[in-house]
């Protein structure tokens, strides 16, 4: 029985590690190969943000920049959505910057307030930036090769020579991936006050989602504005009625009652009455009367008309308005 010469061991073991170094070569070669192809990709998207961003600078200038030109990028999120509306016909742009520009106007003043505290251009740097390094970011996680973590013999060598071969070469491709500078901002001076303030007409409320995407977004918001209203005013509680309690009956008389509630003209209790009397004879609640006249009441008061809103009062003022147009004109034609 013979024995393995130790020099027989050692060839096959140098055989073997240059087996792995080829290998991790290899590895290494088809894992810069891709980040390049990535890295072009990556380029045209980049490109393509930083295009996007330029049109919206310029989009925001046209109607004065400043608080407004934040209150744009703020308001579609999306820097691509609003670069899109360049593209619209002047008439459709118009048209949605005047949307735009009466929920700005509605806005509290401490909201317009933080809108107006900053410079235009750094918000708009400072926003390009983050989504350049999120970009890049992504570049990373998704190419991260030619890296191995097996504590053997062969990630040992693949980690050695990635480390000295190849990821230089990474960090360069990556680190040449970078943003660009982006248009200078230079508002036109008027151009806020040339944009018409809303609709000609008010937008009927119930009707809003016909009215496209922005209309249908101001109206979730103003739903969820008055929720915040009949909370913050104590109107109700979930799984509480409040609208019968005296804070909410005074107030709702001070909106129907043209004096309001005072010891010399209405009473709570005629508020009470009026919410029973509007609500006989239908499927509708007193408390959805009530609800009713404050959702017209916070809608005229948020939105200044833009929508069009009716109440249940309003619809039983307006029926007692036709019985007596009839009567009198029966009594017209009797006479």
């Amino acid at each position: 029985m013979g024995f393995i010469k130790p020099t027989f061991l050692l060839k096959g073991a140098a055989e073997e590690g240059v087996d792995i170094f080829n290998e991790a070569e290899q590895i290494g070669k088809e894992g810069v190969s891709i980040l390049k192809e990535a890295t072009d990709e990556v380029q045209e998207e980049i490109k393509t943000v930083s295009n996007n961003y330029d049109k919206a600078i310029a989009l925001s200038d046209s109607v004065g920049g400043g608080a407004f030109g934040k209150y744009l990028f703020n308001y579609y999120g999306d820097v691509g959505t609003l670069a899109n509306l360049s593209d619209l016909s002047p008439e459709d742009r118009t048209k949605q910057l005047s949307i735009v520009k009466s929920e700005y106007n509605n806005l509290p003043d401490a909201t317009k307030a933080k809108l107006e505290d900053g410079d235009f251009s750094e918000m708009v740097d400072k926003q390009y930036n983050i989504d350049i390094d999120r970009i890049k970011k992504g570049l990373v996680n998704e190419n991260n090769m030619g890296e191995a973590t097996a504590n053997t013999l062969v990630g040992k060598i693949q980690r050695m020579v990635d480390k000295s071969q190849f990821a230089p070469q990474r960090e360069s491709i990556i680190s040449s991936v970078t943003g660009r500078d982006l248009r200078e901002s230079v508002p036109v001076e008027g151009g806020f006050e040339s944009i018409a303030s809303g609709q000609q007409e008010p937008i009927p409320y119930l009707m809003a989602g016909s009215y496209g995407e922005d209309i249908q977004k101001m109206k979730v918001e103003a739903e969820n504005g008055f929720e915040k209203f009949l909370t913050s005013n104590r109107f109700k509680e979930e799984g509480t009625n409040m609208f019968f309690e005296r804070g909410a009956l005074e107030f709702i008389g001070n909106i129907i009652f043209p004096d309001g509630i005072s010891p010399t003209t209405n009473s709570v209790q005629d508020v009470r009455d009026t919410l029973e009397t509007i609500s006989r004879g239908t499927d509708v609640s007193p408390a959805l009367v009530a609800e009713s006249i404050l959702k017209d009441y916070y809608l005229e008061q948020t939105y200044q008309g833009f929508f069009d809103y009716t109440s249940f009062y309003d619809m039983y003022e307006m029926n007692i308005a036709a019985e007596a147009y009839e009567k009198s004109k029966k009594q017209e034609e009797q006479s």
